[in-house]
């Protein structure tokens, strides 16, 4: 057992459930516990961002994918920060200046009283949430596993105890801090592994790693084409004596510089970037962090801090990424053909964090990864328990409900939610976790940005149109999301894409437009474009 890894480890997780026992007592009322009350700073807010955002898909998942595919999964990090770029110019502002607690809200306050855009709202942002929960468990239960040796269901169990339980305590003011000191340990984590790597392997020149990516080929495309009983242990030898073995047997292979291994073609190369670029405008739990800043001028100066922390993130994580590829060749190669896939893409940068730094830094690297996944999985549980409550609970069931209940019915959703993840979490053990995110990413994309948008910026949208949007998003990417889990290379004779995007968001756009074209409710469009548009109102 590696007693400093999980010092550090129970250090993080001891300050989490402190700073939610603290700030419980600012988590009585419904706003509070919403949207910590509106009193978040923008520089609040962009840290709290950052590590909300940089989960363990991006921390575990994406460096971890190019690890074992190579550059072509550098489209996870692109698509992630060009989301940003997007909810900037076209989203960010306007929904602060509308100021409601939801998404979900936010879209009935134009479409006053529409119980029905409300409610498949709120189901879409629980799928979405819940669908997002799911891969921060697995790099979770991955971590305990490679850190303690427990069994991974166990594993899983335990994070989920303590995840679900901090945020049930102290709502989204605990969150918010806990995502801030979460987001510079991931920030800080990464920088650290990055320099020790560069220094001590590549002499301090970091295009070192560029070379030597070019040299190999990526250890998940080999490993399902390489055939060689007679090589010795992987675990004995060297990273460039394994990667020359490997170049030699699989002569003309593509390198780890070598684009389309992933996303083969340019329509699931389009359908990646779609879903990931849109989907980030269209996550519930980021759109909900944009209603907790005090000003509007505060939302667009979040972003802009967000864009900058998330961009250095993810060239570091590219950097790690090739490098461990290299040195961590025979241990890569190992894991897949002994059938261990989930370590191996998913592992990568808190092995590579022991290379470089030995059991220090492989606390730290684990540290990090468990901030990834407490920062993530705590603003979507809130995002989940806010819209339950506020957008059918209070909407539907008891719109007389004290802001005391509407509190406790936030918390009994957070804890069902959670543990829905947990189980499925078990089922999709052996999925990559960037993976599975990029399928979330797709889903929101489809359903989110198209009804927001056309919402904020088109007075001819009609609820019929909003109501179709949602519905047409959500089960054309349900749907090539399910078949692409079960396996499947077509359905019904259409291509089954890495992402579900490119079919279903210009679906949602398409028919909600047709369907607006020939309807005539557009709400409350005046006030609606006024709070979304007008000048900006110091509060």
């Amino acid at each position: 057992m590696n007693y400093v890894a999980l010092s550090i480890v129970l250090g993080l997780v001891a300050v989490s459930l402190l700073v939610a026992i603290y700030s419980r007592r600012y988590s009585r009322t419904a706003a509070e516990f919403y949207v910590a009350g509106r009193k978040i700073s923008w520089l609040q807010n962009s840290l709290a961002l950052t590590g909300d955002y940089l989960s363990a898909a991006s921390f575990l998942g994406v460096a971890g994918a190019i690890a074992v595919v190579g550059i072509d999964k550098a489209w996870d990090g692109i698509g992630y920060f060009g989301g940003y770029i997007v909810l900037l110019l076209l989203l960010a502002v306007p929904l602060r200046k509308i100021g409601k607690f939801t998404a979900p809200e936010a879209l009935t306050t134009r479409f006053t009283g529409n119980r029905a855009i409300r409610f498949s709202a709120m189901f879409s942002v629980v799928l979405i949430s819940t669908f997002y929960i799911i891969p921060q468990f697995i790099g979770a239960g991955a971590l305990l596993q490679l850190l303690l040796g427990w069994d991974y269901v166990f594993s899983l169990l335990v994070i989920g105890v303590i995840v679900i339980s901090y945020v049930a305590i102290g709502g989204m003011r605990a969150t918010t801090y806990n995502q801030i000191i979460q987001g510079v340990i991931l920030w800080m984590a990464m920088a650290l592994i990055l320099i020790l790597t560069v220094v001590n392997f590549f002499d301090g020149n970091i295009l070192g790693i560029v070379e030597k990516a070019n040299q190999t080929i990526p250890p998940e495309y080999a490993a399902s084409r390489i055939a060689d009983p007679d090589i010795p242990t992987w675990s004995e030898l060297t990273a460039g004596a394994a990667v020359a073995h490997v170049a030699q047997a699989l002569t003309g292979e593509p390198t780890g510089l070598t684009p389309g291994i992933f996303a083969t073609g340019w329509m699931n190369v389009f359908a990646l970037s779609i879903g990931l670029v849109f989907g980030t405008a269209g996550l519930p739990h980021v759109l909900t962090r944009y209603f907790t800043v005090e000003r509007p001028r505060d939302a667009r100066t979040s972003t802009l801090g967000v864009l900058v922390l998330v961009g250095t993130f993810y060239l570091m994580a590219t950097f790690v990424g090739l490098a461990a590829m290299y040195l961590l060749y025979p241990d890569l190669m190992g894991y897949f053909l002994d059938g261990q896939d989930s370590i191996a893409q998913n592992m990568a940068v808190p092995l590579l964090g022991q290379l470089v730094g030995g059991n220090i830094m492989l606390g730290i690297a684990i540290g990090g990864a468990f901030c990834a996944i407490l920062s993530t999985v705590a603003g979507l549980l809130i995002t989940i328990g806010t819209s339950v409550t506020h957008d059918f609970y209070k909407e539907v069931i008891n719109p007389d409900a004290d802001e005391r209940r509407q509190v406790k019915v936030a918390k009994m959703a957070i804890v069902g939610a959670g543990t829905i993840a947990v189980l499925f979490g078990i089922g999709l053990a052996d999925q990559n976790v960037s993976y599975l995110v990029t399928l979330a990413f797709g889903i929101a994309a489809s359903v989110f940005f198209p009804v927001l948008f056309l919402s904020v910026w088109w007075t001819k949208y009609t609820s019929q149109g909003a109501l179709a949007t949602i519905v047409t998003g959500i089960t054309i990417s349900a749907v090539f999301v399910g078949a692409r889990l079960l396996g499947m290379d077509d359905l019904a004779g259409i291509p089954v894409l890495v992402n579900p995007a490119l079919y279903s968001l210009p679906a949602a756009m398409i028919v909600g437009t047709i369907v607006s074209l020939r309807t005539d409710d557009y709400g409350d469009v005046d006030n609606f474009m006024s709070l979304a548009h007008g000048a900006e109102v110091e509060e």
